[in-house]
């Protein structure tokens, strides 16, 4: 190992010290939706209950009614939750090649009955098309419609800590 190689290491193991040692770290996701008492107000279309699902694996205690809210309850009310499916790509002989997934959930959050929090998260995801294997690929699907929701909960969790930061 050359000379310059060695203080360049070394330099890099002292910087890499001294901003830990200082407290950095990289951003950690929030848990504004864990251990909480969530009222939910949406249909029972298969997209919500999967939310209310992942939601309660969260550790959330979930209501659905509406006379169930009060002071201590984060109300979460699903304007609008959908995934619509086209084709993405088109091959030889205008086969389709990839499927795209397109996923919006509008919603409405009011934590402990203070300033409403209104967004739309929308995302994007394409998925391989094999005509030859439909059961992989509505697997995958279902993995994509997953990781959907997910996404969306973190969104809803991104909100309410911008939120509580703005108080």
């Amino acid at each position: 190992m050359t000379f310059s190689k060695k203080i360049f290491i070394s330099c890099l193991f002292v910087s890499l010290i001294t901003v830990t040692s200082c407290g950095y770290s990289l951003k950690k996701s929030t848990n504004e939706l864990s251990q909480k008492e969530i009222v939910v107000i949406a249909d029972n279309s298969d997209l919500n209950l999967e939310l209310i699902y992942q939601l309660k694996v969260k550790g959330n205690e979930i209501t659905r009614s509406k006379e169930a809210d009060n002071a201590n309850n984060l109300i979460l009310k699903i304007k609008f939750h959908k995934i619509d499916k086209f084709s993405g790509a088109l091959g030889a002989g205008a086969r389709t090649t990839q499927a795209r997934l397109d996923y919006k959930i509008s919603y409405e959050l009011i934590p402990n009955n203070r300033k409403k929090i209104e967004n739309t998260f929308t995302s994007t995801k394409y998925l391989n098309f094999n005509q030859a294997d439909l059961l992989a690929m509505e697997r995958e699907e279902k993995i994509l419609l997953k990781n959907f929701i997910s996404d969306g909960i973190k969104s809803m969790e991104f909100y309410l800590a911008l939120n509580k930061n703005e108080d």
